[in-house]
């Protein structure tokens, strides 16, 4: 992989990554900024609780829609690598966007369209670890953080290479420290269990002005 398609991937991958749904959606349909709202993330789960199912499945294709894009520019210019390059930097431009002032969710969602198109065995393994994980405590923060755990693992398993594997666990990394507010609120039993039947926490009101 060259200079020149480094570059390219890093820049295209960050700038489609700085693309966070949860904020545009919720500006285009509320005229709010959700990061003002709940647990002021600008992410999937954090959409649901303040906006509702309707609009986070707006967030959630756009969100998927972007990592897919700059994953397939990683792979059609450097192979797998490419692929793991474009997915570091959609996830920096997610968690940090530079069209809202670097403050943007924490990944994971765009991280899971990652890990499905870098290899679907990684993302099953993570996937079931995510749903066990959340059915039994109902904290999708604990789910995000066990998948992400199982990232650089899976990766060794599957393709037996050291800079896969240490780049793989550094982005692991980078998710279990986006999450140490929630793991925070996890040790002291504060942390907001997810509900299906969660109504949005922005009022109805405040559509309508």
């Amino acid at each position: 992989m060259g200079i020149l398609d480094c570059f390219i991937i890093a820049a295209a991958s960050y700038l489609l990554g700085s693309l966070n749904f949860a904020i545009i959606i919720c500006k285009l349909t509320l005229k709010k900024d959700i990061r003002a709202y709940g647990s002021g993330n600008a992410g999937l789960t954090n959409a649901y609780r303040t906006m509702g199912a309707g609009k986070t499945v707006l967030v959630l294709v756009g969100d998927i829609a972007k990592a897919a894009i700059a994953l397939a520019i990683g792979g059609v210019l450097a192979g797998m690598m490419g692929k793991l390059l474009a997915g570091v930097f959609v996830i920096v431009g997610h968690v940090f966007p530079v069209y809202f002032g670097f403050r943007g969710g924490k990944g994971v969602l765009v991280g899971a369209t990652m890990l499905v198109f870098l290899d679907w065995r990684i993302f099953l393994v993570a996937l079931v670890l995510f749903v066990v994980a959340v059915g039994l405590t109902r904290w999708i923060s604990l789910g995000s953080i066990v998948g992400a755990v199982s990232f650089p693992v899976s990766m060794q398993v599957f393709h037996h290479d050291p800079a896969l594997t240490v780049t793989a666990a550094l982005m692991s990394a980078a998710v279990i420290f986006m999450h140490r507010s929630n793991i925070r609120r996890i040790l002291a039993g504060q942390e907001n269990r997810f509900s299906l039947h969660a109504k949005p926490q922005i009022p109805p009101d405040d559509e309508k002005k």
